[in-house]
């Protein structure tokens, strides 16, 4: 017989960002997740708050997939004492290295340091999708195909015939290079994601035509299509989507440029691990096909040319981080295309409250960016096709084809309102218990 563990939601509730769950038992203590909160305007503050447990009682982090606010605070883990095992499939450490490296870089260098991330790399172990993991207590875990970006997992936790599954981040098919998440039977507890609980993207079985659309008529207008994208997994999707519509000639030929150096490190990542693509398109790239390599495609590397391409007269696509407009090389970009009425801002991802992104898609007409005021005269165009996440009717499918094993849901990683919207449906439709945990909040569940 299973025993009792406890489950303590300390991140990625009330909010999207900042996964962090612990599950213990009285043999084990095991995280999931450590990640940055992003987006919120206290982010940085609580970024910098002491962990609400001892970093040095750690046995285990399990790690769902490489989005910083899923790794961001690994290397404070390890600085503060941790010393414990980290565990993920390979494309996810080989990610996570580029993305820590970069966080650090770019603004986190007090929060922690190169040497931190190095030991946290050093303390970082992987395995393939379907093995399972012995830990300790009695406890074993295996790493499940989430479908939301390279390498991504859930993770099934095991002990005796009781089992828990936290879904990390779940896509909805929409990727052109990555297989469906799995379908799961036989799970007693869920923990899962709710990004787009409470809605329904319409355009997701048309996304490409729309993409077709919003191209050619950027390029009828004369001006630039800036693209703010995130540098894993979103660029990469457009990148394989605007090859497809430029080699099928059903666009118009224009310079396409990534401006990222970090997205052209991450697609040599993606490259360099071709077995966690969709069978075709793995077979595609053992076979000799480029599948990011276009003649028109130019991988911006320094600001000069980051600037150079802003005053190039004609047609030009632009993809730029950062996806959410928080910051990055897309700030300079926007300020120069935002007041151009030939223009276009193409959003593509899911923008948190508060963002840049989220405040020029519900249509504000002025923007600071840098200190700087900005009017918006460009044309503002959504795709939310793209999204590397299941919407609601989704995710209340994938609850529903679990079964009847199901003992308890809990929804995290949400807005609140998104949240409990998921939360009500899955009690009214399905009549499974469902809850949305708060910070702090611990659960105890038979396992």
């Amino acid at each position: 017989m299973a025993g009792k563990s406890t489950i303590h939601f300390f991140g990625g509730v009330g909010m999207v960002t900042g996964s962090n769950f612990l599950l213990e038992s009285e043999g084990v203590r095991i995280l999931v997740d450590c990640g940055l909160v992003q987006g919120k305007h206290t982010a940085e503050a609580d970024n910098w708050e002491k962990f609400p447990y001892d970093p040095k009682g750690i046995d285990f982090l399990i790690v769902t997939h490489s989005h910083i606010d899923h790794i961001g605070k690994i290397p404070k883990l390890v600085k503060d004492g941790f010393r414990g095992k980290i565990i993920s499939t390979k494309a996810t450490k080989a990610l996570a290295e580029l993305l820590l490296h970069d966080a650090h870089k770019h603004g986190r260098e007090s929060l922690y340091d190169e040497k931190d991330i190095s030991q946290a790399l050093g303390l970082w172990g992987t395995v393939p999708y379907h093995e399972r993991v012995e830990l300790k207590d009695a406890i074993s875990v295996e790493f499940l195909e989430a479908g939301h970006i390279l390498g991504s997992a859930m993770l099934r936790f095991t002990r005796d015939d009781k089992t828990i599954v936290f879904t990390g981040d779940l896509g909805g098919g929409n990727s052109p290079l990555l297989s469906l998440a799995e379908v799961l039977h036989g799970v007693d507890y869920l923990v899962i994601e709710s990004v787009y609980g409470d809605r329904v993207r319409a355009d997701d079985k048309n996304r490409r035509e729309i993409l077709e659309d919003v191209i050619e008529n950027a390029v009828r207008a004369g001006g630039t299509l800036l693209i703010p994208a995130f540098s894993t997994e979103r660029t990469q999707d457009l990148l394989f989507e605007v090859r497809s519509l430029m080699v099928e000639k059903r666009v118009r030929s224009v310079p396409v440029y990534v401006d990222s150096p970090l997205a052209q490190k991450i697609t040599e990542a993606f490259l360099a691990n071709p077995e966690y693509f969709s069978k075709e398109i793995e077979e595609r790239i053992r076979k000799g096909e480029k599948i990011f390599d276009f003649p028109e495609l130019t991988f911006v590397k320094d600001i000069e040319h980051s600037a150079k391409i802003r005053e190039e007269k004609g047609s030009k696509i632009i993809i730029a981080g950062s996806g959410m407009s928080t910051g990055g090389r897309v700030h300079g970009h926007e300020k120069a295309i935002l007041p151009d009425s030939t223009s276009t801002l193409l959003i593509v991802g899911y923008q948190a409250a508060g963002s840049l992104g989220r405040r020029l898609i519900e249509g504000e007409k002025k923007v600071r960016i840098g200190g700087e005021e900005v009017p918006v005269r460009c044309k503002v165009e959504a795709i939310y096709g793209y999204s590397a996440h299941m919407d609601g009717e989704q995710l209340l499918e994938f609850v529903n084809v679990i079964g009847k094993s199901l003992k308890e849901v809990f929804v995290v990683m949400g807005e609140p309102a998104s949240s409990n919207f998921l939360v009500q449906r899955i009690r009214d439709y399905l009549g499974v218990k469902a809850s949305a945990p708060e910070a702090g909040d611990s659960l105890t569940i038979e396992l």
